[in-house]
């Protein structure tokens, strides 16, 4: 049987809709943090970023990624190598409309569909939605957490 690094009440935290700091590495060395959506695979985090963005950049050169999900004092936080899916380009489009359902419904923005309502994004955020993607897995291989017993 496999050993899970998440404990029972990590899994059910990561499950419910909270936003996500990605961390990827730039080429000079410095952290670059995104706020992103994300969801929960088995013992991966699947998230999803626009084709040729600053973290699409950085994990093709290097793959480490450390996530950061708060809730208040409660946080955990996944860190270890992405892998970068480029293969399908609507496979990855369809993932993140999936994965932004569960947030635009708690926000009250769904167009159908978990699409957001474009009139209610300013144009930075709709350019962003309608950019290309691709889809990162992040491979769990440490987990730091507080608040969770």
């Amino acid at each position: 049987m496999p050993q899970h690094l998440l404990t029972d009440d990590q899994r059910a935290f990561l499950q419910a809709p909270h936003f996500a700091v990605a961390a990827t590495i730039g080429a000079n060395g410095l952290p670059h943090q995104t706020v992103m959506w994300y969801a929960l695979d088995g013992d991966d985090l699947v998230l999803s970023t626009p084709s040729g963005s600053l973290k699409h950049k950085h994990l093709q050169r290097d793959a480490r990624l450390s996530v950061c999900i708060e809730e208040g004092f409660r946080y955990v936080t996944l860190s270890g190598m992405a892998t970068v899916d480029e293969r399908d380009p609507q496979a990855a489009r369809a993932l993140y409309m999936q994965i932004g359902a569960g947030y635009m419904a708690g926000m009250g923005g769904a167009g159908g569909a978990g699409r957001p309502d474009p009139s209610r994004l300013d144009p930075k955020a709709a350019e962003l939605l309608s950019r290309e993607r691709v889809t990162l897995r992040l491979k769990v291989d440490h987990v730091h957490s507080n608040g969770f017993g």
